[in-house]
């Protein structure tokens, strides 16, 4: 027993150098948190942070306002108490290797002081009169003695441009034709028919009127001249109609027989492109011999129009336009009708 004793006194040294050398890692952060009031103010919500902005923890405060977080270990945080009343409170703190105790306290309301007003019935000597102020001179503004631009000459220029555009729009308001051009002078100048088109190798097509056609050659009048064309340059030739009236009959008349006379009734219509002018229908019967037994002609009603002759007419039709017709034509003593033939004839006049 005595030789064992000096080795448990070893053991025990050792266990006790141990346990004291062993170094805490974490700790025990508690505090209290203290109301407006100066009182312990419970269920105030507690939030921790850590040096980057982190939540690690989150806890209430009790009744007595204390609150306790265990196992935090070392470094830099940020507590934050939030109550409805009061409102928020933020305290910074740092753990090192030892616990910390915290005293988060709301401040109190600060009340504002109401400025003292002067009781007006002291002497007036006793207030205080504001300093006298300054009077600001008004500021000189520059004068021009004489101007850097002549703005009358100026106006009256542009007031000119204006009344001549003025008068320009005008013009153009009222519609301005060009200036009638006698009838006589239109008829010298004769611009030639272009009934023929021609095509050539070459891709180019010539417009005008046939005047002689040969083995070898075609000759043409057209608005340029008079050319003479080799047939072996020529692709093609076709003819040109002249765009004008055409007047055609809407179907077949209808037809009363009698034994002096015949009567024609029917509907015609101008198909064409341009207005026909007197226009009429002709109608004329004939006997087995092909003897004319009767001939008539009526005029239609259609369009009024004035012409350059001063004569006024509505026997015009336009194009599209449609017109009725009701034709008599008296047979001659002693002569019998076989058959008949209609007609329609039309002019073109300005």
């Amino acid at each position: 027993m005595i030789r064992l004793l000096p080795y448990a006194l070893l053991l025990g040294l050792l266990f006790a150098v141990g346990k004291e050398g062993k170094e805490k890692t974490k700790f025990d952060v508690t505090g209290i948190v203290i109301g407006k009031d100066g009182e312990g103010l419970k269920k105030v919500k507690l939030t921790i942070f850590n040096d980057i902005g982190k939540k690690i923890e989150t806890g209430k405060s009790s009744k007595s306002g204390e609150f306790k977080f265990k196992k935090m270990k070392a470094g830099t945080y940020r507590i934050v108490g939030e109550h409805k009343k009061d409102g928020e409170v933020v305290v910074d703190f740092s753990i090192n290797r030892k616990d910390v105790n915290l005293k988060l306290e709301f401040e109190p309301d600060q009340v504002s002081e109401l400025p003292v007003v002067p009781d007006q019935t002291q002497p007036v000597s006793n207030q205080v009169l504001l300093p006298q102020q300054r009077e600001q001179n008004n500021n000189q503004q520059l004068k021009f003695d004489e101007l850097f631009f002549e703005y009358e000459s100026n106006l009256k220029a542009l007031e000119t441009e204006v009344d001549s555009l003025k008068s320009v729009v005008k013009g153009y308001e009222k519609g301005q034709t060009m200036p009638n051009i006698s009838r006589d002078i239109l008829e010298l100048i004769k611009v030639p028919d272009s009934q023929h088109r021609v095509e050539l190798q070459n891709g180019t097509i010539v417009s005008g009127e046939l005047l002689q056609e040969s083995d070898s050659t075609l000759t043409l009048r057209t608005q340029i001249g008079t050319l003479v064309l080799k047939k072996e340059m020529v692709v093609r030739m076709n003819e040109m109609e002249r765009p004008g009236p055409k007047v055609v009959f809407l179907g077949d008349p209808f037809i009363d027989y009698y034994p002096d006379r015949q009567i024609f009734s029917g509907r015609i219509q101008n198909v064409g492109e341009v207005r026909a002018d007197f226009v009429r229908v002709i109608g004329n019967l004939f006997d087995q011999a092909t003897q004319n037994t009767g001939m008539d002609s009526v005029f239609v009603k259609g369009s009024r129009v004035v012409y350059d002759s001063n004569v006024v007419a509505d026997t015009a039709l336009e194009p599209g336009q449609t017109a009725s017709y009701t034709l008599t034509v008296q047979l001659r003593k002693g002569q019998k009708t076989e058959y008949h033939t209609m007609d329609i004839h039309w002019d073109e006049t300005r």
